[in-house]
Protein backbone atom coordinates (compact mmCIF):
# COMPACT_ATOMS: atom_id res chain seq x y z
CA UNK A 1 0.00 0.00 0.00
CA UNK A 2 2.77 2.49 0.79
CA UNK A 3 4.51 1.93 -2.51
CA UNK A 4 1.46 2.50 -4.42
CA UNK A 5 0.77 5.76 -2.24
CA UNK A 6 4.76 6.72 -2.60
CA UNK A 7 4.14 6.42 -6.80
CA UNK A 8 1.09 8.28 -6.89
CA UNK A 9 2.80 11.13 -4.48
CA UNK A 10 6.09 11.17 -7.00
CA UNK A 11 3.99 11.25 -10.32
CA UNK A 12 1.94 13.81 -8.84
CA UNK A 13 4.60 16.42 -8.15
CA UNK A 14 6.37 15.56 -11.50
CA UNK A 15 2.98 16.82 -13.55
CA UNK A 16 3.28 19.50 -11.13
CA UNK A 17 6.53 20.41 -11.88
CA UNK A 18 5.53 19.71 -15.00
CA UNK A 19 2.72 22.04 -15.39
CA UNK A 20 4.28 24.72 -12.93
CA UNK A 21 6.89 25.01 -15.69
CA UNK A 22 4.55 25.79 -18.51
CA UNK A 23 3.08 28.18 -16.25
CA UNK A 24 6.17 30.20 -16.04
CA UNK A 25 7.25 30.16 -19.27
CA UNK A 26 3.49 31.67 -20.28
CA UNK A 27 3.68 34.06 -17.66
CA UNK A 28 7.41 35.47 -18.41
CA UNK A 29 8.08 34.47 -22.00
CA UNK A 30 11.99 36.10 -21.03
CA UNK A 31 12.50 32.81 -19.75
CA UNK A 32 14.45 30.08 -21.65
CA UNK A 33 13.68 26.11 -20.67
CA UNK A 34 17.05 24.61 -20.48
Amino acid sequence: VMQGIFLVITIAVIVANFFADILYSWLDPRIKLQ
